[in-house]
């Protein structure tokens, strides 16, 4: 019999009785609750006139006062411990499983362990197939077995030629530790934020798949309290002050332990020498080891001596391919049309559900399995799927068939996820598969009939983009797309392609570009009447940027109401957003002018426009567009001379920018509160600087709030004054030969006067 603690019986007991408790709960009815309840009641009143008797007054007084502010802080205290961790707002990678009984790796993984504990950072290389992700995660799980401190980031990218540039993987790496990878511009402006996020933490981050050197030369060298490991193959040069832990070949000893545990112990017994000349044959190179060891165990009726004697028929460089068309002609028709195709993507590794769609059936996991058991593509990221590197054939045709199912699954899971954004779930998918997407739209051959698809995939990534602020990538996405739609030859798709990237340059600042793209999709739509919404904003837009033809912008926004549905709350809310925009710039000319009281009138009538784009933007439930608002709200009231309204509008505008991880917007604020700042007469310079300097990293290379940013720093520090005078300078070079607004002009001048 087993024996049971006191404990367990009792809480054993007490639950049954609550369980019998609630189950004749409703038996006792609603006058037994009264009962029950006035019961309480008596007791409570008869203790009251006990605590009365033996208590003075002046006691009672002090407990009456004191007892209401005591409940609540008791009440905060637990409600506090009990608060769950907070869950991370950017989905990170979980940590790949604890990988025990590696052979011959047990000195590396020592190694591994000492030096990270010794400086902090550890750089951990091999060539493929040596077993560097494998060792690296072992040497992790070493230095700490709490999952709640491991941080993993695999920085193999979809692109089979290309590796990951320096700033893709600065903000892979930001969005592990669970940082907005939108806040960098730079791959250097990442350095800061992750001995931020690892001093005294005792986390472990491990960066596993690394290409190149200069994918993470970004790193701090050190971080206090941490450990930093970095794993990979390293195609170029090391720096000098790097020494990393090579892993070379396994020693013939390991390489025949290795294929034992494979084959088994009674065919090694048979051959023992033939087990050496195969171990000799893959080089000591633990993939080439596993995977013959796999085939050998496929198909026992082979002896090790009869694949010793085929492999001595071939030559060195070609005994593993003679290995792998050994597996192929094994393999069953679907696995064999899967690695054809999977070997001739132009996207490195897909999920098992884009495997089924190559295929056009609806599941391929038999097939991937049947691959995977012969080392032909490894299971990467859960329930993803590579092809192994050595059997990656190049110039294997693509069938047009299968790459439009490919894109039609992409589209259609875009949409889903999209449309489930910013949910948890979706950032998820998202943050797997962004990559693979931007592949997809940039491929060199897109099929024929795949336009509409490609769209839907990058009005997903527009949206994912989006919300965190990566402008680039958007960037990158609409190119791709207007590059696609051009070569199918889907004006439409190209004119939406072409908008987003116009509007995309105009959020960084750069307004002759902007309107180049804006005029190829006006070029592609002869009528102006059957322009869509979207066109007719950004020509308001462009014609704001471009110069005061106020008339012509205010043409354009009507042609953009008129476009929009009734019930399209986001769009209605960004037209009067604009419209306000408008009126603050004529306030402002008229204020140049001299002409104070018609510019006020100005800015009253844009802070009522606000106010009701602000409701509507509420309606749509857009943070974007109700942060916006805020934002020229807290303008508005700044030049009304009501600075105790302009800071609640500013300070609410900062919150929601932060919220949605927009630091282009939360930047302008920072802006905006230097500026306001300044107007006060007792303001502290230091404190002035240190916002410029704050948003000065996080704003577009290009545009007014940058030149305004430079203005200010070279007043408030002399000392660089030149060198913030030639910044602004370049940061209004967009408008140089263009027409340019009266605001863009004064800052020059200003500038220029330095």
């Amino acid at each position: 019999m087993t024996d049971i603690s006191r404990k367990d019986r009792l809480l054993f007991r007490l639950s049954r009785l609550s369980k019998q408790a609630g189950a004749h709960l409703p038996e006792l009815g609603l006058g037994g609750l009264v009962t029950a309840g006035g019961t309480v009641l008596l007791l409570q009143e008869k203790l009251m006139e006990r605590v009365a008797e033996w208590l003075p007054p002046w006691l009672l007084v002090i407990l009456i006062l004191s007892l209401p502010v005591a409940t609540g802080w008791l009440t905060h205290v637990v409600r506090s411990r009990r608060r769950p961790e907070p869950q991370p707002i950017f989905h990170r990678q979980p940590f790949p499983d604890r990988i025990d009984g590696l052979v011959g790796r047990d000195a590396e993984i020592q190694q591994v362990q000492e030096r990270a504990k010794e400086r902090g950072i550890v750089v951990v290389q091999g060539a493929m197939g040596m077993g560097t992700s494998a060792v690296s995660i072992a040497a992790t799980w070493g230095l700490t077995a709490d999952a709640r401190k491991q941080r993993y980031a695999d920085l193999r990218g979809p692109d089979r030629d290309r590796p990951e540039t320096p700033l893709s993987v600065a903000q892979r790496v930001l969005r592990t530790l669970d940082r907005p990878p939108g806040a960098i511009q730079e791959p250097q402006d990442a350095t800061a934020q992750v001995m931020e996020a690892l001093t005294g933490t005792d986390r472990v981050l491990l960066l596993d798949n690394v290409s190149t050197w200069s994918q993470v030369a970004w790193l701090p060298p050190r971080v206090p309290g941490a450990h930093i490991v970095v794993a990979g193959t390293f195609t170029d040069e090391l720096p000098q002050h790097v020494e990393p832990i090579r892993l070379g070949p396994l020693s013939s000893e390991d390489g025949r332990r290795l294929l034992a545990r494979h084959v088994g112990e009674e065919r090694v017994n048979r051959d023992p020498k033939a087990l050496g000349l195969l171990v000799d044959a893959c080089l000591g190179t633990p993939l080439e080891i596993i995977r013959i060891g796999r085939w050998l165990a496929r198909n026992r009726k082979v002896t090790l001596q009869d694949l010793v004697d085929d492999l001595r028929s071939v030559s060195v460089d070609k005994m593993l391919d003679f290995v792998l068309e050994r597996s192929i002609t094994q393999l069953r028709p679907m696995a064999q049309q899967l690695f054809v195709l999977l070997a001739g993507l132009p996207i490195a590794e897909v999920d098992h559900l884009a495997a089924a769609a190559l295929l056009g059936v609806p599941s391929a996991g038999d097939a991937i399995g049947e691959l995977a058991d012969l080392g032909l593509v490894e299971n990467v990221r859960m329930t993803r799927v590579r092809v192994a590197g050595a059997f990656r054939r190049g110039g294997t045709p693509l069938e047009a068939a299968a790459w439009r199912r490919l894109v039609e699954h992409f589209a259609d899971r875009a949409d889903t996820y999209g449309a489930l954004l910013p949910g948890e779930e979706a950032r998820a998918w998202f943050a797997i598969e962004d990559r693979v997407l931007l592949q997809v739209l940039a491929f060199e051959s897109p099929v024929p009939k795949t336009a509409r698809a490609l769209a839907r995939i990058a009005d997903g990534l527009e949206t994912w983009f989006r919300l965190e602020q990566r402008h680039e990538d958007r960037l990158r996405a609409a190119e791709a797309l207007a590059r696609a739609a051009k070569t199918i030859g889907d004006e439409h798709v190209q004119a939406t392609a072409e908008l987003r990237q116009c509007a995309i340059l105009l959020t960084w600042g750069d307004p002759r570009k902007a309107r180049q793209h804006f005029d190829q999709a006006a070029a592609l739509r002869v009528k102006v009447e059957s322009w869509p919404a979207e066109l007719h904003l950004q020509h308001a837009a462009i014609l704001l940027a471009g110069g005061d033809e106020f008339t012509a912008v205010e043409s354009a926004l009507v042609r953009y109401g008129q476009a929009l549905s009734g019930g399209d709350f986001a769009g209605h809310s960004i037209r009067l957003t604009n419209v306000a925009a408008l009126l603050l710039r004529k306030g402002q000319t008229l204020d140049h002018d001299g002409r104070g009281t018609e510019a006020r009138r100005l800015y009253v009538d844009a802070r009522a426009v606000l106010y009701e784009s602000l409701a509507l933007a509420e309606r749509a439930s857009d943070p974007s567009a109700a942060a916006h608002a805020q934002e020229l709200l807290a303008l508005a009231h700044h030049y009304l001379d009501q600075p105790h309204d302009a800071n609640s509008h500013l300070k609410e505008a900062e919150r929601l920018y932060a919220e949605s991880a927009d630091e282009v917007g939360r930047a302008r604020c920072l802006v905006q509160r230097a500026v306001a700042l300044l107007d006060q007469p007792d303001h502290r310079q230091d404190e002035v600087v240190a916002l410029l300097e704050e948003a000065e990293p996080r704003l577009p290379p290009a545009g007014v709030s940058m030149a305004l940013t430079h203005l200010h720093l070279a007043r408030l520090r002399p000392d660089r004054a030149a060198e913030h005078r030639a910044a602004g300078l370049a940061a209004l070079a967009p408008w140089d030969g263009i027409a340019e607004p009266r605001q863009v002009s004064e800052l020059r001048a200003s500038l220029a006067a330095l």
